[in-house]
């Protein structure tokens, strides 16, 4: 298993970055948990046998372009051949911007870029035919995205300043805190925040702060315990609620285990 992650060349309001993932026979077959990331995604997966993703009781079939909406949860891979794997990781606002719609409709699903948007589809599926190099695939992925004319307005606006602070606080910051600093009410904060970025602001938080503690600890930067105290968790209990949450099993099961593709996908 190859995985690497490729940075953008410039920063943009659309891309936080890309990966590719090569899964040889080796590993196969796969299955694996993946935790959510809070950003929706594009992918593009090339194999002999579609991708089996299972997802609050909804199984999808991946092949080709697929669109992955928000999680709030982690979700069951499952491989039976080798396979590619090329990501669009978007900026939380970022798939809203191109798209036009309503993000929550996509939330905990993933649909084939053809059926969410044609335009998109057939924007980016030839560059994909042109089988490039991962790097000049993202430049030209990069380049054709920001030649699209993008929405924004004042929600926009808000929900990124929102998105911003969480960002600099590492998720240990909670609504209240940034309705201090952001002129908008609760409710149209939590209205735009849903529908532009697919998760209330509150889930958003949660699991960017838990997402963060597991880069940290794949990373080998911290103990678990120096980060349970660190991202603000009362005691371990609190962080096992959470754990179990977002991950479908208790701490002590999946600290026991070896999970290759989620430890490649949180070490950077």
């Amino acid at each position: 298993m190859n995985f690497k992650y490729i940075e953008c060349v410039n920063d943009n309001p659309l891309i936080n970055n890309f990966y590719e993932l090569n899964v040889g026979n080796s590993s196969i077959p796969l299955h694996s948990k993946v935790i959510p990331t809070a950003q929706c995604h594009i992918i593009f997966l090339k194999s002999s046998t579609p991708i089996e993703i299972v997802l609050k009781n909804n199984t999808y079939k991946n092949i080709g372009l697929v669109v992955l909406g928000q999680s709030y949860k982690s979700y069951q891979l499952n491989a039976k051949a080798a396979y590619y794997n090329f990501g669009i990781n978007f900026h939380p606002t970022g798939l809203y911007k191109l798209l036009k719609r309503d993000i929550s409709k996509l939330t905990d699903k993933h649909e084939k870029l053809s059926e969410v948007s044609l335009d998109l589809f057939n924007l980016l599926n030839p560059l994909f035919e042109e089988q490039l190099d991962c790097n000049i695939l993202a430049k030209k992925i990069e380049k054709q995205l920001l030649n699209i004319e993008i929405f924004e307005n004042k929600n926009t606006e808000l929900v990124d300043e929102a998105i911003k602070l969480i960002y600099n606080k590492e998720g240990k910051i909670n609504v209240d805190e940034l309705l201090k600093s952001i002129p908008i009410s609760q409710k149209h904060l939590e209205v735009q925040f849903k529908k532009i970025v697919g998760l209330t602001p509150l889930k958003f938080i949660k699991l960017y702060k838990f997402l963060n503690l597991m880069k940290k600890y794949e990373s080998k930067k911290a103990s678990i315990s120096q980060l349970i105290e660190y991202y603000g968790y009362y005691d371990l209990s609190h962080f096992t609620k959470d754990f179990m949450l977002f991950m479908n099993q208790k701490p002590t099961e999946y600290f026991k285990s070896d999970n290759e593709f989620l430890n490649n996908y949180l070490k950077r």
